[in-house]
């Protein structure tokens, strides 16, 4: 029995060690699930590369660790990065809408309390009536028309008077129809004056022609109303250029939602969505969330619409600058919905690298593997090795990727079918060392047999 214990051990280890064997190194270009081919420049050895948007959507890394060039022998060649260029920060100017609201709809005049025959308050009863007075009205909040804007959002600021020495939390939302709002920050004021300029963190919020809706609470009464003059939205410098890349989504869940899995971890800026079939016009909501435990989280809205030769291309639907795990899209309940799903182009912020051409050439640019080490060396590093003037630009061959979206899977489904895998492959070991002990005793129980 010891025996048998001893083999049903190792043939497991066995098994655990090949299904945790890595499949290939981080220097090898195999070990990357996308590779395209560089086309180098005449003229230095050192190359600027702006990545296309096939190799931003296989990068498994935030920071883009798993970006390598190889040689034709397979060597990896000296890396940077490139800052991106953008243009000038903005600032908007907006006026400052009030919302206003009743300060109470019901206010009673009379409150009695009945009480049963043992005195105990078993049957507590308000009566009353409305006091007749004049309903006052009060400021809930403000409302900044921004519609003229889009892009990342980075401070809003607001010309207002809060009461003295009294924390007051003010929220920023956003909206394109007044109906559906999603937060974008919150700050929390505490001022000895009464007068201030309030600065609210946006942190990069994703704005596409929305209404903008600033509300403010306090832990107890405000000793002094609220007032906001008027407010001043920067937006974060835009990106000097952006990459794209087609996509096809799964089969649609009903006529009103597809859902996929992003697998990748770099961030999609835009989302194109082009109807296909009998569609035409379609208005949409686009959520995201990690896992099937979250809420989902809106993270743009707009139309989907079909693509024609007249039309203006579309920059698509702008996102909240997050990876999420699973998207969904979700067509407007009052509309028709899709009748076949619709196409999508994916579009990512621009990214460059440098790189020494110093191997043997073709060299390839890969991307697609995870936890892959960072080895970007500093941009002076590689410039000590350029031969003077412009930094020539090498481009990636022309390949036309059409990326296929996955349906969502189950997690826990995954868990379990390879729970299950490993313990059938379990028994089958432990069975086939039980039967090779078996059948050493058979032979040595023969007459004639001898153990050596």
């Amino acid at each position: 029995m010891r025996s048998i214990r001893k083999v049903g051990g190792l043939a497991l280890a066995v098994v655990a060690l090949i299904a945790a064997a890595p499949a290939g190194s981080n220097d090898d270009p195999q070990s990357y699930a996308r590779r395209i081919p560089i086309v180098v420049a005449p003229g230095s050895t050192v190359q600027r590369l702006t990545m296309p948007a096939a190799v931003l959507a296989a990068s498994r890394t935030a920071t883009l660790s798993d970006i390598r060039v190889f040689d034709a022998a397979g060597r990896p060649m000296p890396i940077a990065r490139v800052a991106a260029a953008a243009g000038p920060a903005r600032r908007y100017d907006l006026s400052a809408l009030p919302i206003l609201g009743a300060a109470d709809a019901l206010t009673v005049t009379g409150v009695s309390l009945r009480l049963d025959g043992a005195g105990n308050a078993r049957v507590a009863q308000v009566d009353g009536t409305p006091s007749g007075r004049p309903v006052e009205a009060i400021m809930l909040g403000i409302l900044l028309d921004a519609r003229t804007v889009a892009g990342s959002a980075d401070t809003l600021t607001l010309d207002a008077d809060v009461p003295r020495a009294q924390p007051v939390t003010f929220t920023v939302e956003a909206s394109a129809d007044l109906q559906d709002w999603r937060s974008l920050g919150e700050q929390v004021v505490y001022r000895t004056a009464g007068t201030a300029g309030i600065a609210i963190k946006l942190g990069g919020a994703v704005l596409d022609h929305d209404y903008l809706r600033v509300t403010w609470r306090a832990a107890s009464r405000l000793l002094a109303p609220v007032t906001i003059r008027k407010a001043a939205l920067l937006m974060q410098p835009a990106a000097a250029a952006s990459v794209s890349i087609a996509a096809s989504l799964p089969p649609l869940g009903d006529a009103h939602a597809v859902e996929f899995e992003w697998p990748s971890a770099s961030v999609i800026d835009t989302l194109g969505i082009i109807t296909t079939g009998n569609d035409v016009l379609v208005p949409v909501r686009v959520f995201g969330r990690d896992d099937r435990e979250q809420p989902w989280t809106l993270i743009g809205s707009g139309t989907a619409a079909r693509a024609t030769a007249e039309a203006t291309p579309s920059r698509g639907i702008a996102l909240n600058a997050r990876a999420y795990r699973t998207v969904r899209i979700e067509a407007d309940q009052r509309s028709t919905g899709f009748t076949s799903p619709p196409a999508v182009r994916l579009g990512f912020s621009s990214r460059a690298i440098l790189f020494l051409a110093a191997g043997k050439p073709p060299y390839i640019l890969t991307s697609g593997r995870a936890n892959a080490p960072d080895v970007y060396l500093p941009a002076g590093a590689l410039m000590s090795q350029a031969s003077g003037g412009p930094v020539p630009s090498a481009t990636t061959a022309a390949v036309e990727f059409v990326l296929r979206l996955a349906p969502v899977h189950d997690a826990t489904a995954v868990r379990r079918q390879t729970f299950l895998w490993g313990l059938l492959l379990a028994a089958t070991a432990l069975l086939a060392a039980m039967a090779w002990v078996l059948w050493k005793r058979s032979v040595a129980a023969q007459p004639g047999s001898s153990n050596s």
